[in-house]
């Protein structure tokens, strides 16, 4: 009998009994491959297998860190195979055991208590679990990344010594799982009081997750959850920021999926109570993805956690990253539990990283040379997997954009071309069909973006994108009662969804019902009080009702959230037309300090400095900026009508009435019935003193339903309020 130190491996397959009664064959098959799976794995290690024996494998390998290796590689091989695995079929996890120590060993069998310890820590293990002894544990903690945590003294049936034991799981370890092994030490050790006293132990640890009451903190009937970018720290010069964008669009494409929480990206105008902010760091080969999730009111931290693995590996560790998420947000607002799917992406890791990286140029701000990186890269991700449908949908995308932004239809054509490969590889995609629909919409096609819309609204009635992209396309289509309606069934459906009644906001702004806007709007902002994007909108349906002072309250609550020159410039804009030309001033100067070369802000500035005591004499000089820039501007793009009507408008400024003339006459080539024109010819007939003609311009002004609560306020339409016969034909309007 020879004695050697050896670990050991026990293994066995979750729920073989009951998979052998569902289906004999389908469960002999999946044993194949188990049994394909683990040989691969613990040959790769070293390692042998010494007995099959039913669905459970019994290993030896010559080290503990052989041992432990091939227990993770083996969990993570599994993981894979499910992810690829047709979803209908059941899934194939394992349980292990590991321990170390001196085996005796005659005619190729083993003896000893170290044998019975190895096959007693086995059924310890949880799914996808490996318990390891404190043995093995010490043998290989200083060189384990993976999701570790202290079992205690474990009671194993006829083993007098005492064995403490250790859970690794490369899934991760969540709530749930330690509540599990702190349940089945309090069952073992409380006899009859132990339900009780378990249960209450565990509900203290639950509790106690929680610094601060979360009732206490606003907005959490939303369930709303705001993720930031996640951020690179690799020291790598910048080449791996395309990583870190990649995953920040994985975890919220995946949260997204989850029933009743709302995603929100940082950086879009919406604030949410809860916030999601994670890292990224790439050395070689070895990846590692940390997040923490926190209230923003007291900057209380929630949870958080870290994730290492191989770069190769990154399938698994976004799945692990969302399931972890998922989890912690699901006690945080109260609801059951819902693990996301899995991304339905590519299995080839070249593919997936080609494509990653034309997502960070696609989202970056549109450009040609973005749009033509990214689409460099989504080509080349299909050279690598011909069959990437995320890929296909991409290039539909970037390429509607570049037709956007220059009119060229070989750009649609193209579009169409990847969302037809992309319909063809899989034509319930709603990516694609959205896409696809996005393209009819932009190009005139409104029945056919409506059919393809329709479709995925009767399959999913629960698909809130969808059902907006519909009410938009329907409106377009001169169908606006029936967008109105199918918001409305929206708003019904998912009541705590903002966007529903921004979507219905924006539509009544854009037929002139505006109180209907601002009740659509105000009903946002009771889900999202910090909507940057609905302020802005909802102070531009008061300015239009004439009521300025709302109007201005909610400009101001903009700037407070969003510190751009057009925030500025409305919030300015409403100052002035209320007298309140000193403050106005200061905000039109904040805009030009945000956005120097923009004409129309140097214009605005003038004119508030030309209506604010000892400030006068500065409004020359912001005129005649606003003219050198505006210019410059009309040598780039000589049609341009809004440029032309800055110029004539800055012209007035300096009294240059020739040159005013001259650029109102051009601007009148190209938009003469306009409400922008005709306030301008109203304005040039004011400072001409052709006072009888303009009664005729601020009738037809009127007619484009220019405000008359705007024609009262504004400073530079005094002449006009003067005028005989002025108050009857407000009246009128």
């Amino acid at each position: 009998m020879e004695h050697r130190h050896l670990t050991l491996m026990f293994t066995d397959i979750v729920g073989y009994s009951s998979l052998m009664g569902r289906d004999q064959v389908q469960t002999i098959a999946m044993l194949e491959d188990y049994r394909r799976i683990l040989i691969e794995q613990i040959g790769k290690q070293q390692g042998s297998v010494i007995e099959f024996i039913g669905d459970a494998v019994f290993a030896r390998f010559d080290t503990p860190q052989a041992g432990v290796t091939a227990a993770i590689e083996i969990q993570k091989a599994l993981f894979s195979f499910n992810h690829f695995r047709d979803k209908s079929l059941p899934q194939l996890r394992t349980r292990i055991g590991l321990h170390c120590g001196e085996v005796a060993t005659k005619n190729d069998a083993f003896f000893g208590d170290d044998v019975n310890i190895a096959a007693r820590l086995e059924p310890i293990a949880i799914a996808d679990g490996i318990c390891v002894s404190d043995r093995v544990y010490q043998s290989i903690k200083g060189e384990l990344r993976e999701p570790c945590m202290a079992l205690g003294v474990l009671p194993l049936k006829n083993i007098q010594s005492k064995v403490r034991g250790y859970l690794i799981r490369p899934l991760g370890i969540t709530l749930s799982i330690r509540a599990h092994y702190l349940n089945r030490r309090f069952n073992e050790k409380l006899g009859a009081y132990r339900y009780a006293i378990a249960a209450s132990v565990i509900c203290l640890i639950l509790l106690g997750i929680y610094f601060i009451p979360r009732w206490l903190v606003p907005g959490y009937d939303a369930n709303y959850v705001e993720i930031a970018e996640f951020k690179m720290l690799s020291t790598d010069g910048g080449t791996n920021e395309y990583l870190s964008s990649g995953i920040s669009d994985a975890v919220r494409a995946q949260l997204a999926d989850m029933k009743d929480v709302y995603v929100l990206k940082t950086g879009e105008g919406v604030e949410a109570p809860i916030l999601l902010e994670g890292s990224v760091q790439r050395n070689g080969d070895n990846l590692r993805i940390a997040y923490q999730i926190k209230r923003k009111d007291g900057d209380v931290q929630i949870a958080g956690g870290k994730l290492d693995g191989k770069y190769n590996e990154i399938f698994i560790l976004q799945d692990r990253l969302v399931g972890e998420i998922a989890k912690y947000l699901a006690d945080e607002f109260d609801i059951p539990n819902f693990r996301p799917a899995r991304l339905d992406t590519t299995s080839d890791i070249l593919a997936y990283e080609y494509y990653m990286r034309g997502m960070e140029f696609y989202n970056r701000p549109k450009s040609e040379s973005n749009s033509d990186e990214a689409i460099k890269f989504f080509s080349t991700a299909l050279v690598h997997d011909p069959a990437y449908v995320d890929a296909e949908v991409a290039l539909c995308r970037v390429y509607t954009t570049k037709y956007l932004s220059n009119r060229n239809v070989n750009w649609v054509e193209s579009a169409e071309q990847h969302c037809n490969a992309a319909l063809q590889l899989a034509p319930e995609n709603d990516n694609a069909l959205t896409a696809m629909a996005s393209i009819y919409t932009r190009t005139g096609h409104h029945d056919q973006a409506i059919a393809l819309l329709s479709g995925i609204t009767e399959r999913e009635p629960e698909n809130g994108r969808a059902a907006r992209a519909l009410a938009l396309a329907l409106a377009k289509n001169k169908q606006v009662d029936d967008a109105i309606k199918l918001l409305q069934s929206s708003i019904e459906a998912a009541p705590k969804d903002w966007r529903n009644y921004s979507h219905l906001g924006r539509l009544y702004l854009s037929t002139g019902e505006m109180q209907l806007a601002i009740e659509a709007y105000l009903a946002v902002l009771e889900i999202t009080p910090k909507n940057s994007s609905v302020l802005s909108n909802l102070g531009t349906a008061y300015y239009f009702t004439g009521n300025l002072k709302k109007a201005r309250e909610y400009f101001q609550k903009h700037t407070e959230l969003v510190k751009t020159a057009q925030a500025y410039t409305n919030l300015g804009t409403l100052n002035y037309f209320l007298g309140e030309y000193e403050i106005a001033s200061k905000q039109f100067k904040i805009a030009v300090d945000l956005a120097p070369s923009d004409p129309v802000n140097h214009l605005n500035y003038a004119d508030s400095l030309r209506n604010t005591p000892r400030m006068k004499r500065f409004a020359k000089e912001h005129y005649t900026t606003a003219i050198r820039l505006a210019k410059q501007m009309h040598k780039l793009d000589p049609t341009d009508a809004n440029n032309m009507r800055t110029l004539a408008l800055c012209y007035l400024g300096v009294t240059d009435i020739e040159a005013a003339k001259k650029y109102l006459s051009m601007a009148a080539e190209y938009e003469s019935g306009t409400g922008d024109y005709l306030y301008l010819k109203l304005r040039y007939e004011i400072a001409t003193n052709q006072l009888e003609s303009s009664s005729e311009t601020l009738e037809a002004l009127l007619q484009t339903g220019y405000s008359p609560a705007l024609l009262s306020h504004d400073p530079d339409l005094l002449p006009i309020r003067k005028m005989k016969g002025y108050k009857q034909l407000i009246a009128k309007y």
